[in-house]
C-alpha cells in the first residue's frame, strides 16, 4: 500500500528489530521509509532509543522549531558535548547561531552570490567540453567531485594541492553522525587526515587573503568570532559544499542517463533547468537525515515524543511523502519541488544551498548545449553511508550534439 492511501493516525507497526543503519536499508532506503511513515507520525525505533519523524509536514515542523528540536549537542545520533569545538557551528540553536549565520550568509547568501555567478558558468562551460571531448568519464571523480573542489576550494582560499581529497574527508564526517559501528570507525583515518589539514592550512597565512576564509577570520579580528569559531565556520563551509554537493551531482548525472526522456525535456526545453535540480535533490536526498534533541515533550501529529528523547528526521523519507507530493517515486524534470527538505528548512537549512543550485544550473546549462544522449557504461557503484547517498563511481558515455 502507498502512503497516499493510509490514513493519518493509522499505524502498521515496524518489526522490534528494525534497524535504519543496516546495509539493505542504506543501499535502498525509500521501501524502509515508506514503512516508517505508514507505522506512524513518530515512530520509536529500540536498536537505537531514537524516534523517527518521517511524513513531510511533521519533519518540517520539527526543523523550524529549535525550541522543541533542539541542535544542541550536535546533529548526529550520538550528541556531542562541544559540537562548536568539533567543528560544527550549524549544532547550535539561536541566538547563538544567528552570529555564525550571518557571517556564512555574507560569504555564501543568494545577495553575495551573482558576483562569482560568470566564473562559475565560465568554469562550467570548460569542464562540460572537456568531458564532451573525452565522452567517456566517470560521473563521480571527474564531474561530482571535481566541480565543488575547485569551485569552493577557490572560493575559501584553498591552495590547489591537497584540497581534491575533501569530499572524501565530509564523506567521513557524515558517516560520524550515524551509530559508533564498523563504518563509522573506518572513517576515523580520514576525519583524521582533515584534522591535520585543517591545523595545518585553514590558517590566516594558509588561505588566499582574497578568499572567503581570509574574510572570517578577519570577522574573528573584529571580535564577532573567536579564532576556534572562524575555523569551525570554514569548515562547515567545506564539509557541507564539498560532501552534499558533490553527491547530487553525480546523483544528477546517473538519473539523466537512467531517464533519457527527462534530459530529452531539458534539451527541448532548458528553462527546466532550475527544477529539475530541484526534483534530483527532493528525489534522492544526498543528505537522508538528521538528529535533534527533545527538549520538552513534543505533540507530533497526535503522537507524544518525551522531553529527553533523540528524534531522528528524515529528510529523504519525508521529500517522498505521497500526502505531499502525487506520484512521488517518479523522477519528474518538470516538477519544480522548490519546498522539498533535501537541504533541511528553517534555522539549520543549509548555508551553501545557493552556492549549489548555482554550480548545479551552470553544469547542466553547458551540458544542454553540447550532449544530445548521456549513457552508462557500466553499473553505477554506490558506497553505503550513514545519513548521506554517496555514489563511488557512475561510468557515463556522452554523444555530442
Amino acid at each position: 500500500m502507498s502512503a497516499q492511501h493510509v490514513p493519518v493516525g493509522a499505524v502498521a507497526p515496524l518489526a522490534p528489530e528494525f534497524d535504519p543503519f543496516a546495509d539493505a536499508v542504506l543501499a535502498d532506503p525509500y521501501p524502509a521509509w515508506e514503512r516508517v511513515r505508514d507505522a506512524g507520525a513518530a515512530v520509536h525505533i529500540p536498536a537505537y532509543d531514537v524516534w523517527a519523524i518521517a511524513r513531510y509536514a511533521d519533519v518540517r515542523d520539527a526543523l523550524r522549531d529549535p525550541a522543541v528540536f533542539s541542535s544542541a549537542g550536535g546533529v548526529g545520533l550520538r550528541p556531542q558535548d562541544d559540537p562548536v569545538q568539533a567543528g560544527l557551528p550549524s549544532s547550535v540553536d539561536p541566538p547563538e547561531h544567528d552570529r555564525y549565520r550571518r557571517l556564512m550568509g555574507e560569504q555564501l547568501g543568494p545577495r553575495h552570490l551573482p558576483r562569482i555567478g560568470d566564473m562559475i558558468r565560465w568554469r562550467a562551460d570548460e569542464l562540460v567540453k572537456d568531458l564532451v571531448e573525452r565522452e567517456s568519464f566517470d560521473a563521480v571523480a571527474d564531474w561530482g567531485r571535481t566541480f565543488p573542489v575547485r569551485i569552493l576550494g577557490d572560493l575559501v582560499g584553498l591552495p590547489a594541492q591537497g584540497r581534491e581529497r575533501l569530499p572524501l574527508w565530509a564523506a567521513a564526517v557524515f558517516d560520524n553522525f550515524g551509530p559508533a559501528n564498523e563504518r563509522s570507525a573506518a572513517g576515523a583515518p580520514l576525519m583524521a587526515e582533515l584534522a591535520e589539514y585543517v591545523v595545518r592550512v585553514v590558517t590566516r597565512r594558509g588561505l588566499d587573503p582574497d578568499g572567503m576564509g581570509a574574510k572570517v577570520f578577519a570577522a574573528a579580528d573584529r571580535g564577532e568570532v573567536d579564532d576556534v569559531e572562524a575555523m569551525s565556520v570554514i569548515l562547515t563551509f567545506l564539509v557541507s559544499g564539498m560532501g552534499t554537493t558533490s553527491d547530487a551531482l553525480a546523483q544528477l548525472l546517473l538519473l539523466l542517463a537512467e531517464h533519457p526522456d527527462e534530459w530529452s525535456a531539458l534539451r527541448d526545453n532548458p528553462t527546466l533547468i532550475p527544477g529539475a535540480f530541484e526534483e534530483v535533490l527532493r528525489y534522492d536526498a544526498p543528505f537522508q537525515a538528521s538528529f535533534r534533541a527533545v527538549v520538552r515533550d513534543a505533540d507530533v501529529d497526535g503522537v507524544r515524543v518525551p522531553a529527553g528523547a533523540r528524534a531522528m528526521l528524515l529528510f529523504g523519507s519525508a521529500n517522498r511523502d505521497g500526502r505531499k507530493w502525487a506520484d512521488p517515486d517518479r523522477f519528474d524534470v518538470r516538477r519544480n519541488p522548490v519546498d522539498h527538505l533535501a537541504f533541511g528548512s528553517g534555522t539549520h537549512g543549509c548555508a551553501g544551498q545557493a552556492l549549489a543550485r548555482l554550480e548545479a544550473k551552470a553544469l547542466l546549462g553547458a551540458l544542454v548545449t553540447k550532449v544530445a544522449r548521456i549513457e552508462l557504461t557500466g553499473e553505477p557503484r554506490r558506497r553505503l553511508a550513514h545519513v548521506s547517498r554517496t555514489l563511488d563511481s557512475v561510468p557515463v558515455r556522452v554523444v555530442p550534439a
